[in-house]
């Protein structure tokens, strides 16, 4: 215990500058851009429809970044590939503030999405680089719960700054959030600090990628196709969840006629018991193992979205919102986590390019689908189906996909490749 307190600590201050701080800053803008979008799209005159294909389009640009930013990681290294998440995210968000028409508020949420998955991927590949597999868990449910902290403010502050200002101010204020995320990280400067625990220990994160094997998409593909099937299913159903949810806190708290300030309450509260949780995630994900707390989010997650079209009332509204976000925060770094669990050394760039590419085709499929059938048939059955969707990941995750506490990230990448029975 004298050496591994130390270690962990030094751990934690090592991510500090390099990824804790700025993903604080970049989800506070995030969390505040998630509940806009939808809210503006309803705002120009339109349905459920049209708002939740504007979070659709958010998705599709998810989809599209995943594997340039795995190959620009690969080849430049993680921090440049930061940087330009970062900037491509703020001129979407000032452009989508002065657009006037749906057809380009799509394109600039495409773009937004686009800007995320390659800032998000950098920064995975990034702790990946400098945390061992025992402490990762711990490490990346930090940083999620970090982000639940800039979640958790975002929303509120939107909400006010919406019925107050007006969207088109509100996106410019969030744009000067994201410009000082980007002035934060190019400040910083080059990122050579180190955890002691380390998985490389001899290099510096930043350079790793200059010196892997060129791996095509195609090779890693095929390599990893069980791993696509099994792990890969899980963890898009979750992020169709979670996209899901994204949509349909605003969008149902527009038919109970809340305010914006109203919903960003809401989303805040959910937020806030989210962030609470991250903790906890963690202490499961390293000491009980993944599998357990992926089930408890993907359980609750479910269960309180489907509890949503039961609500009547702000009180019912946010009580199932917060179950969520129970469900939600006790999966905080699940994804990421898992991710790098799986991902091979020699490859690490691309395979989390086509794992991000899996998962978020999630937050393309939910908003679709929502968005569908509450054209066809209904918003509350639209719901149930997606809620449906948590107890078959559950299902396939404890039939097909190995437990990966402990085991080196290409062990557990080539046991998941080979085997679809639990250990």
């Amino acid at each position: 215990m004298a050496t591994t307190e130390p270690s962990r600590w030094a751990m934690y201050r090592s991510l500090l500058i390099p990824v804790y701080i700025p993903s604080f800053l970049m989800a506070t803008c995030q969390g505040g851009l998630l509940m806009t979008l939808p809210l503006y799209a309803l705002d120009f005159g339109h349905g459920e429809a049209m708002a939740a294909s504007v979070l659709a389009a958010r998705g599709l640009g998810n989809m599209l970044g995943d594997l340039p930013a795995g190959a620009a990681t690969a080849r430049w290294g993680d921090r440049p590939v930061m940087q330009i998440g970062i900037a491509m995210m703020f001129v979407s968000t000032v452009l989508a503030g002065t657009v006037a028409k749906t057809a380009m508020l799509l394109i600039c949420a495409t773009g937004i999405g686009f800007a995320m998955a390659t800032w998000l991927l950098a920064r995975l590949a990034l702790v990946g680089d400098m945390v061992a597999s025992q402490w990762r868990g711990q490490a990346l449910s930090t940083m999620a719960g970090l982000q639940r902290v800039g979640q958790f403010i975002g929303p509120a502050l939107v909400g006010y700054s919406i019925e107050q200002l007006g969207f088109d101010q509100t996106f410019f204020i969030l744009a000067a959030g994201i410009g000082m995320t980007l002035l934060f990280v190019n400040l910083s400067g080059r990122i050579t600090a180190k955890s002691p625990a380390s998985a490389l220990p001899h290099q510096s994160p930043s350079k790793t990628h200059h010196t892997e094997p060129q791996a095509s998409y195609t090779s890693v593909l095929a390599a990893h196709r069980r791993t696509w099937v099994t792990a890969g299913q899980v963890v898009m159903l979750l992020t169709l969840l979670r996209s899901a949810r994204t949509l349909l806190i605003p969008v149902w708290g527009v038919q109970l006629e809340l305010g914006a300030a109203e919903i960003g309450i809401i989303l805040s509260l959910a937020a806030g018991f989210d962030m609470i949780m991250f903790p906890v995630a963690g202490l499961i994900m390293d000491r009980l193992g993944r599998r357990w707390s992926a089930s408890a989010c993907i359980a609750l997650l479910g269960l309180g979205l489907g509890l949503i079209p039961f609500t009547t009332t702000p009180i019912a509204f946010a009580t199932a919102a917060i179950l969520a976000g129970i469900g939600n925060g006790l999966g905080s770094g699940i994804n990421m986590t898992l991710g790098t669990d799986l991902a091979p050394a020699e490859d690490r760039g691309r395979f989390l390019g086509i794992w991000r590419l899996i998962g978020d085709s999630g937050s393309l499929i939910g908003p679709s689908v929502i968005g569908f059938l509450a054209s066809i048939w209904s918003l509350k059955s639209a719901i149930w189906l997606v809620a449906a969707s948590g107890p078959w990941a559950v299902v396939v995750l404890w039939l097909t996909v190995r437990e990966t506490l402990h085991l080196p990230a290409s062990s557990a990448a080539t046991a998941n490749s080979k085997s679809v029975r639990p250990t």
